[in-house]
């Protein structure tokens, strides 16, 4: 293959990566980092292309799952309101920490009726508010 090919099959490789729609920016990352390494693989044919491509895709993906994230989470059509009921509470004394779920990425709201919610991209510490109660908790 003449190297006009190798850099067409990247781009190729590369357009399908950047489109698969992961979900979190570590998602992206993987997903970015493995599509990367065979694109620089086949563009430069050595290991060191491969590093170098595993590391743009990486950080791509990164990038990329972390807008289809947001874009997520501003979908929900509570958004809005939640953010500036959010913005109300100036005390984390206040507010209570919800319970770690056996599911990674959700926990339990210590609102009844205790719904599982997903905080994935959320900071520890962060305020949360509960779509099904309304209210406000800390993710633990």
């Amino acid at each position: 293959m003449n190297r006009v090919s190798h850099f067409a099959l990247a781009g190729l490789a590369l357009v399908s990566v950047t489109f698969s729609g992961c979900e979190t920016p570590g998602e992206g990352a993987k997903y970015g980092a493995i599509g990367g390494a065979a694109i620089g693989a086949i563009a430069g044919g050595d290991i060191r292309s491969a590093a170098i491509g595993a590391g743009a895709g990486a950080a791509a993906g990164a990038l990329i799952g972390k807008a289809n994230q947001e874009q997520r989470r501003r979908s929900y059509p509570g958004y809005e309101a939640d953010r500036a009921y959010a913005r109300g509470y100036a005390d984390y004394d206040d507010l209570p920490v919800a319970r770690r779920s056996d599911a990674p990425g959700y926990v339990i709201s210590p609102y009844q009726p205790y719904a599982l919610i997903d905080v994935r991209g959320i900071r520890r510490g962060a305020r949360v508010v509960d779509p099904v109660s309304n209210r406000v908790f800390i993710n633990p």
